[in-house]
């Protein structure tokens, strides 16, 4: 986004204006932290609404920090960071990533997870995806029960029943009980293909062989037509990082 230069060096006067109440408000960060704000801050004076949202997103990032850790980020990632804050609303999960990896650039201690990367992939997240990424955390890894021929994702009571049809040892069943994915926590279950295509696409997922040992003893996998299928996914390694840096508190 081009910024007109009479609005750059107004808004850098606003900056000046609007540093001794940031300090009052978020305690002594020392100048590098406070030059920082205003660099953040500066170019992006267009609604005193916004603003004020933006300055509040970025003392909780700065806060998340212990105060012998904090530097000023680099630039790069501040900035698009910052545009992107304008815009997020408060409570929505988006808005959280976004803020946790501005901690991360301001941490001496783990500045280094906060990957060039990961801004374009907040990007590009849907809320559902964020929430299955988080359940797969959870349990290292997911087991996915899935329609075939179908787009109606089996409930709690059916994901029980197909389980029940497996031929293989019971404390195996209750292990994927355990680690089964349920379709009920997302807002659009019907775009799970959509999300599990996107995630790989992105490198956060990838398939795992936990399934193999017991594929051939799966009725459900059997059956043609409306019959089940199951699959297991696993976090990558970016995936791994991505979480830590995004949505894991100090």
């Amino acid at each position: 986004m081009s910024i007109d230069p009479k609005t750059a060096i107004a808004a850098v006067e606003v900056a000046g204006k609007v540093a001794p109440r940031t300090v009052e408000q978020i305690d002594r960060f020392g100048a590098d932290i406070l030059k920082t704000v205003r660099l953040i801050t500066a170019p992006l004076q267009f609604a005193a609404a916004w603003q004020n949202r933006l300055e509040g997103y970025i003392e909780r990032a700065i806060r998340q920090v212990p105060e012998a850790e904090r530097i000023a980020p680099l630039e790069s990632i501040a900035l698009p960071i910052a545009e992107k804050l304008r815009f997020q609303a408060e409570g929505d999960p988006i808005t959280a990533l976004y803020i946790n990896l501005l901690s991360r650039a301001m941490d001496g201690q783990r500045v280094g997870e906060a990957h060039p990367a990961f801004f374009t992939v907040i990007t590009q997240l849907a809320p559902d995806e964020l929430l299955f990424l988080n359940d797969v955390a959870m349990r290292e890894e997911a087991i996915i029960m899935a329609p075939r021929g179908r787009k109606v994702y089996p409930p709690p009571s059916e994901r029980d029943r197909r389980l029940i049809e497996l031929d293989t040892p019971p404390r195996i069943v209750a292990t994927i009980k355990e680690m089964m994915f349920g379709y009920e926590t997302l807002n659009q279950p019907e775009m799970f293909p959509v999300y599990q295509e996107h995630l790989q696409h992105l490198g956060l997922i990838e398939y795992s062989n936990v399934m193999e040992p017991i594929a051939r003893d799966l009725r459900l996998m059997r059956e043609p037509g409306t019959g089940m299928t199951l699959f297991s996914i696993q976090l990558t390694q970016f995936g791994k990082l991505f979480l830590k840096a995004c949505t894991q508190e100090r």
